[in-house]
């Protein structure tokens, strides 16, 4: 299978879920019309603090209110999950062909595993992966739910048991989109004043998200910026060390 790497830097939050479904549209016609076609592993930030919601997910009162006041844009996601507010941090996007739920399940997997060397030449100890599944059903009627940084997935990386990417998948007519999030900072910690109707509610929301999530700048001890993560990951993808994605 053929593939394209792209970084597009910083956009606004409609340019960027614009892009990412319109290039997971683009890819299925080209499959429905057998025409040549390429899978596609974008990178991106965003031009200022914006909030995206899970394509299911119910616009409050109290988020439209808490970002209204904020200037803080607010974007639905094309694919599933819980609010992020994406601040200083790395997005990825992957368009690819999906048969299957497995084989989104394998891809959700080799993902993370690409992740892992990028960071592992940052020389960061005690990464790895999320092994358990929580009850979902029971974790969503608790008030941390409504931010996806509450809670890990199977394969999601973790740096010393806590969530340090985050990543949702939808398949379209055929067509994997997999978004996920790398926090470079804790100013994704904010989302709690936006999620929250009180000060002392977004305090509580603030430190569950801080006992469940981390950021990478956390991980190693020191600020980082978009520009370094992204030639790390633009690297080790020229490197073709993974295999198991240009495999698929």
């Amino acid at each position: 299978m053929n593939w394209s790497f792209v970084n597009s830097g910083f956009l606004t939050g409609e340019e960027n879920m614009s892009l990412d479904m319109n290039n997971a549209q683009e890819l299925a016609r080209s499959l429905h019309e057998t025409i040549s076609s390429q899978s596609l592993f974008r990178i991106y930030a965003w031009d200022r603090p914006t909030l995206s919601l899970g394509k299911h997910q119910l616009l409050t009162s109290t988020i439209e209110k808490q970002c209204k006041e904020r200037s803080i844009p607010i974007v639905y996601r094309p694919t599933g999950g819980r609010a992020v507010l994406h601040a200083n941090e790395l997005t990825y996007c992957i368009t690819m062909p999906c048969a299957s739920m497995e084989d989104a399940r394998n891809v959700y997997r080799d993902v993370h595993h690409f992740f892992l060397k990028c960071l592992q030449s940052l020389s960061i100890q005690d990464l790895e992966f999320a092994k358990g599944v929580p009850s979902f059903q029971e974790h969503y009627q608790s008030m941390e739910s409504s931010a996806c940084f509450s809670a890990s997935a199977r394969h999601e990386l973790t740096y010393k048991g806590k969530k340090l990417i985050g990543s949702a998948q939808r398949i379209i007519d055929g067509v994997l989109l997999q978004h996920g999030s790398l926090p470079l900072d804790d100013s994704y910690l904010n989302i709690a004043d936006i999620l929250s109707t009180s000060s002392d509610e977004a305090v509580l929301l603030r430190n569950a998200l801080k006992s469940h999530s981390t950021s990478l700048s956390e991980c190693l001890g020191h600020s980082c910026d978009f520009s370094q993560i992204a030639d790390i990951i633009s690297s080790k993808w020229e490197e073709k060390q993974f295999q198991s994605m240009q495999s698929l």
